[in-house]
């Protein structure tokens, strides 16, 4: 197909439905209407044949043509932004672009309440997307272009993306106030006597803790998969369950529904090394570390620096959390 034969501007209403999945999302990010973007989408079908996008009960989901279209179009729509936006000084109190955050449960509680007020103070104009992600979507999801950033405990990424710690974290254990075992010494055996109540937003019935246990051949027993860490809190309140979840996300849930935190018991296998930062192989590890990843085509895009900068101040100024060691945050780059 020769270029010359279709309208440009095309391209981005493809880019903002790929990465959106809806018409009426899609054109709030361009500044279109609902009607505007289905005749660009209509448009683009007949140039190419195909149609790109299929209406379903969910969200418009791309066409096998569509998905081979989009990261090469991604890329470059990518790098002419960024060539544009180079040549111009990044106002915050300005900015009207539109990104996309990848989140894992745990940074969305941890990091995200600070990182929306910050935004929402110094660049208001900024239109901010946060998504779910997890170890097993963030980096699909940055290859795409779906997600400009992802946070979250990530693993290491390819050579062409970067990663950089942020946050150190632990590991607490929670439950009810008046539990049997508030009564008995804090021993790991007194922690694997009560059934576990297990957070996994893949629904994975193995977590950190039990692959603590496999080290030295325990086992708990787990009575309950949640998908969420905030709906534990309820769930424990009414049961003899412990929920083992990161100190900076147990810790408020504690003093927000009434419950009791304890570490984890002094003779847990644990290694020294955060999760999320250990060869192949090595100890699983009792404390984690959130971290940020991006895609280094983004690496100039003024905007993108800046939301960068930010959220690692973000993450600096977190306040240190019982049983966490070095307090506040780790900004090293990976």
């Amino acid at each position: 197909m020769d270029i010359r034969q279709i309208d440009l501007n095309l391209l981005h209403v493809f880019d903002a439905l790929y990465r959106e999945r809806q018409v009426t999302r899609a054109g709030r990010a361009l500044g279109l209407s609902q009607s505007a973007v289905s005749n660009a989408l209509a448009r683009l079908r007949q140039h190419m044949g195909d149609d790109l996008f299929v209406r379903t009960p969910t969200g418009m989901v791309p066409t096998a043509v569509a998905d081979t279209m989009a990261r090469p179009l991604q890329g470059a729509l990518d790098q002419v932004r960024a060539a544009l936006a180079a040549r111009q000084p990044f106002l915050p109190c300005e900015a009207r672009d539109a990104i996309t955050v990848g989140l894992s449960d745990h940074a969305e509680f941890v990091l995200g309440p600070p990182l929306v007020a910050a935004l929402r103070a110094e660049a208001p104009g900024l239109s901010l997307v946060l998504r779910h992600a997890d170890k097993d979507n963030a980096l699909p999801g940055l290859e795409s272009g779906l997600l400009d950033l992802a946070l979250g405990m990530l693993p290491d990424p390819p050579a062409h993306m970067t990663r950089q710690m942020l946050v150190r974290d632990g590991l607490a254990v929670l439950m009810r106030p008046g539990h049997p075992a508030l009564d008995a010494p804090w021993t790991l055996e007194t922690y694997l006597a009560y059934p576990h109540l297990l957070v996994s937003a893949t629904a994975s019935k193995v977590g950190a803790v039990d692959r603590m246990l496999e080290t030295v051949g325990r086992q708990r027993t787990l009575a309950v998969v949640a998908s969420h860490l905030l709906a534990a809190a309820p769930m424990l309140r009414d049961s003899d369950l412990f929920c083992t979840m990161p100190a900076r996300v147990a810790h408020p849930l504690a003093a927000a529904f009434g419950l009791v935190v304890l570490p984890l018991p002094p003779d847990m296998p644990v290694s020294d090394r955060p999760v999320g930062d250990r060869p192949a192989g090595d100890k699983p590890a009792g404390g984690m570390r959130l971290s940020m990843v991006w895609h280094r085509r983004l690496d100039s895009h003024p905007a993108h620096a800046w939301l960068r900068r930010r959220v690692a101040e973000v993450a600096r100024s977190l306040p240190p959390v019982p049983g966490v060691a070095g307090g506040g945050a780790d900004t090293t780059a990976a």
